[in-house]
């Protein structure tokens, strides 16, 4: 029982959120309190929207963290979960589920309220760390889930025609200005040098991504236009990047300019309020949801009538 206890508090004072911060006779103190939990792979230790009463220390096994169908954390021994118990709301933000068997540690109201009558110090310590950390995991999931409003016009240009380009910034800067822009790599440097225009968001260079990261942005639904200047006597070595841009292009009906005398006539049309209309959704691309939705289903339901 003694080698477990001095297990427990190697485990707290080397890779908790109390590390540093107890001595290790507070963390005696403490771990003399908290009953140890068991639970078996799969199993569900925390539902999001239940009461917070307790929070968990993890001393064995993984547990994963869910919150909107997304896993937000992956905790490993030492870490603590369950911190919403020392929230305002004091509810559960998201579902925490053993990914193997998992011992915890659990500090519940009534652990916090023996340490506040016999050791008010440790008790508002422990609260402390629990709010800042607190806080610090609902920042994280805020910025994780916090979508982006803007609608960005993307300047792209391969290296011959990166002038190009300039030059067409230069000459229709007031219209270039009306949008918030994204460009890639050193694309978006020479704008900012030669025609001091100011990018609201930056990318790699397109071999090294940056198409990619435009395309996410169209799926996103975060860009209104592209003008990609092409170089079309070269051949590139990130061809498929550049390829797939134009499909995603094709896929939300983006409009997209390869060359300066097309350019004008996208950049006219976003910037017409009178004659400019928000893209049609695709049927295509309608269709393709309602397919996958249906895989989906036919998947599921293959699951739960397997024995």
């Amino acid at each position: 029982m003694q080698n477990r206890r001095k297990d427990l508090i190697d485990i707290l004072k080397e890779k908790s959120p109390l590390a540093g911060q107890l001595t290790d006779y507070e963390m005696l103190e403490i771990i003399r309190l908290m009953p140890l939990h068991a639970y078996r792979e799969n199993a569900t230790i925390l539902t999001k929207g239940e009461p917070a009463n307790s929070l968990m220390f993890l001393i064995s096994g993984e547990v994963n963290v869910h919150l909107n169908e997304h896993r937000v954390a992956k905790l490993t021994q030492g870490d603590v979960f369950g911190e919403a118990m020392f929230s305002d709301q004091g509810i559960r933000i998201a579902d925490a589920v053993a990914v193997e068997p998992t011992e915890v540690l659990l500090f519940d109201h009534s652990t916090y309220e023996y340490l506040l009558r016999e050791d008010t110090k440790v008790a508002l310590k422990c609260k402390l760390i629990f709010e800042q950390l607190y806080k610090k995991n609902s920042m994280a999931n805020e910025y994780f889930f916090t979508k982006d409003p803007a609608k960005y016009l993307a300047l792209v240009a391969h290296n011959e025609m990166k002038k190009s380009l300039v030059n067409f910034v230069q000459s229709h800067v007031k219209k270039i200005n009306m949008f918030p822009l994204v460009a890639t790599g050193t694309t978006g440097e020479l704008l900012y040098k030669e025609a001091k225009v100011v990018l609201t968001k930056k990318v790699k260079s397109g071999p090294l991504g940056g198409d990619q990261a435009i395309g996410q942005m169209i799926s996103n639904d975060n860009i209104c236009g592209v003008i990609f200047f092409r170089d079309p006597l070269s051949a590139h070595p990130h061809h498929a990047d550049i390829e797939a841009l134009g499909r995603l292009c094709d896929v939300y009906q983006i409009p997209l300019a390869t060359n300066p005398t097309t350019a004008v006539a996208v950049l006219n049309y976003l910037t017409d309020a009178e004659q400019y209309e928000p893209p049609l959704v695709n049927s295509l691309l309608d269709d393709y949801s309602q397919q996958q939705a249906q895989v989906v289903q036919g998947e599921s339901t293959q699951s739960q009538d397997s024995p």
